[in-house]
């Protein structure tokens, strides 16, 4: 049996994590959006409420993946990351000061119109500012009742929903695996969706909230991935659904999902599922990998060729001759 954990660490670390200077620049490009709406705000709507930001969505809960590189007419390197940056206004004792949706979805697009040479997009839950590398930054808007939580959106009117307790309910669960198993899966989804752009998976925060709820750890990330992905396969044939742990608990997130876009889906989870089975019962490493290699694209990692008990013979010799007695004199 070839076992492929240092493979998937291998993918992990050197693919699909964000490295520590893309992080940082991430976080420049969502810092200087705050500065600017404040900045608008102050100016421009000095006695209106003025926004309060929350870090959220997948970076904020360090599960975002590198993306496939695509490349524009001038072959630079586009790489479509998706952040989400919580607009907040707080309501005042005694006042009101609630605004209309329109308004403050206007309020916030006209404060980032001129952030890069792309203009922003008014989304129906957000503002999206889009940057020249290919990653954008929504801008949810939230009116905060008495800690009662409200999305702004544009055509449902206001929505119940507090990111921040999905974010400590993740970060209650994760662990550094869990996190990677996480990833794998969005890495999977990327290529899949890539190779096929008819097909449509469930959202990357489907997908987080499918794996942290079906996780099954292991000391190696192969099994865990693995046993996780079959686990997911064992829920949703037993009923096809994804439910919210947090505000508005319980709703279905694969409720409008059409047969034709649930069947693809299993369709591909079974793929992926007997791809894992059949990595598990290869002898040969490099072999084993070309079976993921299928769902994941050649960002995941050969092996070596070379059977487990050629790399066990191999230790053992390694070890044999460091424990072998030294000739007299050296």
């Amino acid at each position: 049996m070839a076992r492929l954990h240092k493979e998937f660490i291998d993918f992990n670390k050197n693919k699909i994590e964000l490295t520590k200077k893309r992080k940082k620049e991430l976080i420049n490009s969502r810092d200087a959006l705050k500065d600017k709406i404040k900045k608008y705000f102050k100016e421009e709507k000095p006695d209106e409420l003025q926004p309060k930001f929350i870090p959220q969505g997948s970076f904020d809960i360090g599960v975002v993946v590198n993306p496939i590189v695509e490349y524009d007419d001038d072959d630079n390197p586009i790489r479509k990351y998706d952040l989400d940056y919580g607009v907040y206004f707080v309501e005042k004792e005694g006042e009101d000061n609630k605004k209309q949706i329109q308004t403050w979805h206007s309020w916030v697009f006209n404060a980032v119109k001129d952030h890069t040479d792309t203009p922003p997009k008014r989304k129906t839950t957000c503002v999206r500012v889009i940057f020249s590398d290919g990653h954008h930054i929504d801008l949810p808007i939230y009116y905060d009742e008495n800690d009662e939580i409200n999305l702004a959106h544009k055509s449902k009117g206001w929505i119940e929903s507090n990111p921040s307790e999905f974010s400590q309910w993740f970060k209650d669960e994760a662990t550094a695996q869990l996190r990677r198993i996480v990833r794998y899966a969005k890495a999977w989804k990327n290529f899949r969706e890539n190779k096929n752009t008819n097909l449509k998976f469930p959202s990357g925060f489907a997908l987080t909230i499918l794996v942290a709820q079906n996780y099954v750890e292991d000391d190696y990330d192969d099994v865990a991935f693995r046993e996780t992905m079959k686990a997911i396969q064992s829920t949703l044939n037993d009923k096809f659904e994804c439910l919210r742990p947090t505000t508005p608990e319980g709703e279905d997130l694969f409720e409008d999902f059409s047969d034709t876009r649930e069947n693809d889906f299993l369709s591909a989870l079974d793929k992926l599922v007997d791809a894992c089975q059949k990595a598990k019962e290869e002898d040969n490493f490099k072999k084993a990998s070309k079976h993921l290699q299928k769902h994941f694209g050649d960002r995941f990692p050969n092996g070596k060729d070379e059977s487990s008990e050629m790399k066990s013979n191999r230790k053992s010799n390694l070890i044999g001759s460091a424990l072998a007695p030294k000739p007299y004199g050296r």
